[in-house]
């Protein structure tokens, strides 16, 4: 697939995008956003990122690149190539939400059902978004990341949320999964654990939102298994 690009206060960003055959711009689709990690580009996780072909044509997949150099259209996955990163800052949050409002005035999009999911440090991106702007999208999912501190600075703000992490990861420590969990729950206000019917995962009972955590012997990687999880949990919001 190739580069698209779009202007964000004169600087080019780079997206590319998973659109179903079938697309009409009558009938209204989610659109999901998934974020590479550390020193990659979109290109490293289109294969991962498969919730278009997952849809049966009615969900769009788009994945940003996120700060550093044009990603190219050759895999880059930590080979200190493009160095990219997904820090959480305003030029970052901004290029997010003018995509948003692109791809919404050009495709038939369902609003209320707009989702993100990140990996590694787009997983920490996604944390602090779910944060600073949980009502921009429907629910969060990060993968492999983890938090800074132990709440969000607005008490109020209570997103769904479906975590993912591998117990072996050797690049975030599975330790930031946990706190992961236990930052949401409390930001949810759970109770105790319940079982889930995701592969892998346990819900909480009590939380103002969902908040699912999920657990696998895998590595720092977006396996099968959490794309399906996540394809699943999107799916459930209407």
């Amino acid at each position: 697939r190739t580069q698209q690009t779009i202007d964000i206060g004169g600087t080019t960003r780079y997206y590319l995008l998973d659109v179903p055959a079938n697309a009409d711009n009558q009938t209204p689709l989610m659109l999901i956003f998934g974020l590479h990690g550390y020193d990659m580009n979109n290109v490293a996780v289109i294969d991962r990122y498969t919730f278009t072909s997952r849809s049966g044509g009615k969900a769009i997949t788009v994945m940003p690149q996120g700060e550093g150099p044009p990603p190219g259209d050759v895999s880059h996955w930590g080979d200190q190539v493009l160095k990219s990163t997904w820090a959480a800052n305003e030029a970052n949050y901004n290029f997010i939400r003018t995509l948003m409002t692109d791809l919404e005035s050009r495709y038939c999009i369902d609003k209320n059902r707009v989702f993100l999911a990140g990996f590694s440090m787009g997983g920490f991106f996604t944390n602090s978004l779910a944060c600073a702007h949980s009502d921009w999208f429907r629910a969060f999912a990060p993968i492999s990341g983890g938090v800074s501190g132990t709440s969000c600075a607005n008490a109020s703000v209570k997103p769904p949320i479906m975590i993912h992490h591998g117990t072996a990861d050797d690049v975030v420590a599975f330790s930031n999964g946990e706190a992961t969990r236990d930052y949401w729950t409390k930001q949810n206000a759970c109770s105790e654990t319940n079982k889930s019917s995701y592969t892998g995962c346990q819900s909480f009972d009590g939380c103002a939102e969902p908040v699912v955590f999920c657990v696998g012997s895998w590595k720092h990687d977006i396996t099968a298994t959490v794309t399906a999880n996540l394809w699943s949990f999107f799916s459930s919001f209407n």
